[in-house]
């Protein structure tokens, strides 16, 4: 806004009235926006933004914020004050001085206090960090800063180590829960494994029944070397009976018959044979 630019010009160091603050701080009350604020407060604006009592005063008298002002308190008091003579005279024509309040000047002070104060905290710094060791060069530390930084370095390792060994620790029981459990479920599938099979091996009807073999019968072995033996046995015999019959011996004929009779019944016995 043009007024408000035009009112932060500093505030001079003698009583000279500057018209041109003076006109302008008149269009800054005579602004359909700020003509129905309070008188108060329009001077403490005017007072912040560089303008002195006195032009502050002829201000209000040119743009007519007394009477205005007038009006507002003559609408908004009682009827007795409106009965009042007309030549009398306003109360508001000796109206210069400007009273701050307790709570803007602590707002000011607080403010003040807190850029001060942020300002130092950073040059402090600034200055630890780079001025200070240009200067001087790096501070060694004493032995006893060295202690306290040793002595926290191994209560951080330390702390580290009980953690680390915590979890390495619950990690080897959780590996052995699940090993314990996998030994168990084997075992039990061996278990199971082994009963069916003793089942099946111990179950007859899985076998076929065994059947004597129907052999036909027939003459041992050593039996039928002895027949053997005993039939050419009797060929001889009856080759040297022959040989004697035909060389003349004497021998009689019903002899000879008698004994060949013989020699086949030995031959063909019936035990033999059975």
């Amino acid at each position: 806004m043009a007024t408000e630019e035009a009112l932060q010009d500093p505030t001079p160091t003698g009583d000279a009235i500057r018209d041109e603050l003076v006109e302008t701080a008149v269009k800054f009350l005579q602004n359909p926006k700020v003509i129905n604020s309070p008188l108060t407060q329009k001077q403490l604006f005017l007072q912040r933004r560089g303008l002195t009592e006195e032009e502050i005063r002829v201000a209000c008298e040119k743009s007519g914020a007394y009477e205005h002002h007038e009006q507002q308190l003559t609408h908004s008091s009682s009827p007795i004050l409106s009965s009042q003579s007309p030549n009398a005279v306003s109360p508001y024509h000796g109206y210069g001085r400007i009273q701050i309040s307790w709570f803007d000047r602590t707002r000011e002070i607080v403010h003040s206090i807190a850029i001060f104060s942020i300002v130092a905290y950073v040059i402090r710094k600034f200055y630890d960090m780079y001025i200070a060791p240009f200067l001087f060069g790096t501070k060694k530390k004493s032995l006893d800063d060295k202690l306290d930084d040793l002595e926290k370095n191994v209560k951080t390792s330390m702390r580290d180590l009980k953690k680390s060994v915590r979890d390495v620790r619950s990690e080897v029981d959780r590996i052995n829960c699940n090993r314990e459990y996998d030994v168990v479920s084997e075992l039990k599938d061996l278990k199971s494994e082994m009963a069916s099979l003793k089942g099946l091996l111990l179950t007859r009807k899985q076998f076929p029944s065994v059947s004597n073999p129907v052999v036909p019968p027939s003459i041992p072995a050593w039996q039928m070397s002895s027949v053997h033996q005993e039939s050419e046995g009797d060929n001889e015999e009856h080759k040297e009976e022959l040989l004697e019959v035909g060389s003349g011996s004497g021998s009689s004929e019903p002899e000879h018959g008698l004994k060949t009779s013989e020699s086949s019944l030995e031959i063909i016995n019936p035990e033999d044979v059975v």
